[in-house]
């Protein structure tokens, strides 16, 4: 869910976006879809940008929940719209990136990978960085959608690439029979990868930074529920563990 102000966006596996009252729950408003919206919407100067399953984005007026543009895409889209300056960065299974006009929802450019594009894009400074779900990872200027680097990784990767300075951080599973992950670090200036530690079950989930210096990936692991990783090297930090009564 997205929380604006007094209200909380969301949307819903039944295809549905709906408005609720922060305080006490209560439905202001719903918005029906083509299929399931599985990404988080995004919000911009009274405006809701919803991706959709039925391979549309959608910008609706976020305090009525009124249509005010509605674009199609080549395919099912997963994952939450990443606001620019003028631009919307939409993820989608047709195996681009596909960069908007956040005014009228046309579509300026469309950067490629090479198959489904799963997690949201992350920009900084004028650059957009993806990754597909064959493992390729992708630097692309976020104006024009030209390609400044690729790189292949090998693995399987459906997580949002997270950005620390200068360095790029993947979650991603190992493309083999047994399931594994991997927390990796690259350089945004080419890709050249700095360091890459592994853990038992696929990271499937984006990594949440916490404090200065730790990243902290979740697994779905009935050992070992989250870890933390130093930013700089990689090292494991601590571990959490399901507590025993709980199993």
């Amino acid at each position: 869910p997205l929380q604006v102000e007094d209200r909380v966006y969301v949307g819903t596996a039944d295809n549905h976006v709906l408005a609720l009252d922060v305080n006490d729950g209560t439905e202001l408003w719903d918005f029906e879809t083509g299929h399931a919206v599985w990404g988080q919407p995004s919000y911009r100067n009274g405006t809701l940008y919803v991706a959709s399953m039925d391979w549309s984005v959608y910008a609706i007026n976020a305090d009525t929940g009124d249509k005010i543009w509605e674009t199609k895409l080549g395919g099912a889209l997963p994952s939450k719209p990443v606001l620019g300056d003028d631009l919307l960065y939409v993820s989608s299974f047709d195996g681009n990136v596909h960069a908007l006009d956040i005014f009228s929802g046309e579509e300026r450019w469309a950067a490629p990978a090479t198959d489904w594009v799963w997690g949201a894009a992350a920009l900084v400074d004028g650059t957009i960085y993806y990754s597909d779900i064959k493992g390729n990872i992708f630097a692309a200027d976020a104006l024009t959608g030209e390609q400044k680097w690729t790189i292949a990784t090998g693995a399987l990767i459906q997580s949002t690439p997270v950005v620390v300075g200068e360095t790029l951080y993947i979650a991603s599973q190992t493309n083999s029979d047994s399931p594994a992950g991997a927390l990796s670090a690259y350089s945004t200036a080419d890709g050249t990868e700095i360091w890459t530690n592994t853990t038992t079950a696929p990271l499937l989930a984006t990594p949440v930074l916490v404090g200065d210096n730790t990243i902290v990936v979740g697994m779905q692991n009935a050992d070992t529920l989250l870890i933390g990783f130093d930013l700089a090297t990689g090292q494991d930090l601590w571990q959490y563990q399901l507590p025993e009564e709980a199993n």
